[in-house]
Parts: structure tokens; sequence; C-alpha cells
């Protein structure tokens, strides 16, 4: 796989059109329209794909514009009590379908979130086609997208270490040294073992994230970070960064107790059945992940 699932740019959003209301009121009479539900995180799709509406049969709600002019695509925000939940969309979809869903979504959230403005308190009204949200009085506020970095690390040869969250299992564990090798995997997502991530802080890089958040959580230092490619994730409005990198095995592991409830080097027969042999039973939120992505392309260096 050349790029993560959700690494799309199937539609021109067209930013000149989103001041130029004229434009936009006859680009909805012809437009394509997908429907969302911010404050449930649904949408309008099935397994196959988005469902479309046009200006006659779509719903009252906001209206973003998305990009694109012949057609031209917007969102609509309604409720859909039934509709599909955002972490649900497949990466087997049209990647045009793809790259609507993930720019409906994110857009979305940021609706449902930012209700108020930051320093004046003021009720935010959305202007600029759904791109801008502005009070009474201060600037506006634009669409935040928060960085964050996600590394798969492996040991120089056909190993690679894998840590289990706390949230998805697991009983908190001291933070001693330890370094357990070869156990077997578990292919339910609340035992899933996964790449190392974690959010970019302020005044930081991204590569210098990467060094941090493997030190706290698992307490060892890498011998390597190469960039590997990035996708946007949002749930709710993250861009995942992703990085191979390759550390001594050797080294002991210790684990940061509040975050990490194991972590284990693993055989690539590990994680193959860990990660790809359990196809039906994977969510599909792990399917479409950039995560699921470098492990892919490590085990098809590796085979």
């Amino acid at each position: 796989m050349m790029h993560p699932p959700l690494a799309v740019d199937e539609v021109d959003r067209f930013a000149a059109h989103r001041g130029d209301d004229a434009w936009l009121e006859d680009a909805w009479q012809r437009a394509q329209i997908v429907v969302c539900d911010p404050e449930r995180e649904h949408i309008d799709a099935d397994e196959d794909g988005l469902r479309y509406y046009d200006a006659a049969t779509a719903p009252d709600g906001e209206r973003v514009y998305l990009g694109g002019e012949h057609p031209p695509v917007f969102a609509v925000f309604a409720d859909l009590p039934d509709g599909l939940p955002g972490r649900w969309i497949k990466p087997t979809w049209e990647r045009r379908d793809l790259a609507i869903a993930v720019e409906a979504i994110g857009i979305g959230h940021w609706h449902a979130t930012y209700r108020f403005h930051p320093t004046t308190g003021e009720p935010l009204r959305p202007r600029m086609a759904g791109w801008e949200l502005a009070g009474a009085n201060g600037r506006p506020v634009f669409p935040r997208t928060d960085p964050a970095v996600i590394v798969l690390i492996d040991d120089g040869a056909d190993r690679v270490l894998l840590a289990q969250h706390q949230r998805y299992g697991g009983q908190p564990k001291p933070a001693v040294a330890q370094n357990t090798i070869g156990a077997a995997a578990q292919s339910t997502r609340s035992g899933r073992y996964a790449c190392i991530a974690g959010f970019v802080e302020p005044g930081e890089s991204a590569e210098a994230a990467v060094h941090r958040e493997v030190a706290e959580e698992v307490g060892i230092k890498l011998d390597r970070l190469d960039y590997v490619s990035s996708q946007p994730w949002p749930y709710p409005r993250s861009l995942m960064l992703a990085y191979r990198a390759t550390a001594d095995a050797a080294q002991p592991l210790a684990l940061q107790a509040e975050e990490i409830a194991d972590a284990r080097w693993f055989t690539a027969d590990e994680v193959r059945q860990m990660w790809v042999e359990t196809a039906d039973s994977t969510p599909s939120a792990v399917r479409i992940s950039v995560a699921r992505f470098l492990i892919e392309n490590w085990l098809a260096e590796v085979a």
C-alpha cells in the first residue's frame, strides 16, 4: 500500500468560492449533498459508500461547502439517529467517498464543539461557507487540527514493539523494568497491541514528540527514525504523522503505568495473526488506521 487509506485527495476544495454567496447559492441547486450528524458522530452511508442527496431532497440544516465544481459537494448537518457511526467508514469505499466523508466528519465535529468564542465568550455563527466561525466581536475562529505522531518500532530484524493501552484492557502495572518477548497475540480490539502514538506538544517538533512518547510510554531510546506518511484522523480532529524507527531490543522496557498495560516484541507471524488474519472481526476504525498501514507495509518487507 503506497498511502494510508484516508490520505486521499479526490475533491478540489476551491477555497476561493467560500466567500462568493451568489456562486454558493447557484452551486447548491446542482450539488451532491452528504448528511452528517455531528452530535452523534454519524454520517448517512452504508456498507457500499456515502448516500448523496440533491437540493430538493436534502434535509434542512447548516450547510458547509466541501469543494468541487462539477458537481459541487456540500455537507448538511442534521439529525441522523440511524446513521453510520463515523468510525465505521470503510477502506473499500471509492476514494472519492472516503475523501468527502473524512472532510465532512472533521468539519462537522468542529462546528459541534466550537459554540462560543474562546476570548469573548459570544455565540459563534458560521460564515465563509462554513469554514469560519465568528462572533460579534473578536477575530474569526478557524478549523483546528491537532498533530499527532505514531511510530512502528522494529529491532532491525524481524520483530516489532507493540504496546497495549490501558483503555483497551489489562490491569495497571507498575513502571518497572521488564522485557517480555514473544507472548501470544490477542485478536480482539480490547486486547489489541498497537504502535506507540501521542500528540505533539507546544514548541515541539514531530520528531521530538516521537522520541518523547517512546521514552515516556516504554522507556527505550531509538537508534533510527524515518518519516513515512500522514493521514487525517477526524476523531475528533487529528493529523496523524507516521514514522518507522529501529531500536535495540536488548533495552529493558519501563512501562508508563497510567497509560500502558503491556508492551512486547512480536514476530511477524504474531503480528499477522493479530492484525491481518482477524479481518472479519477487526473494526473498520482499525482497518482505516495509519497503524494498520505501517504494520502491513512492515509485514510485506519481512515476508
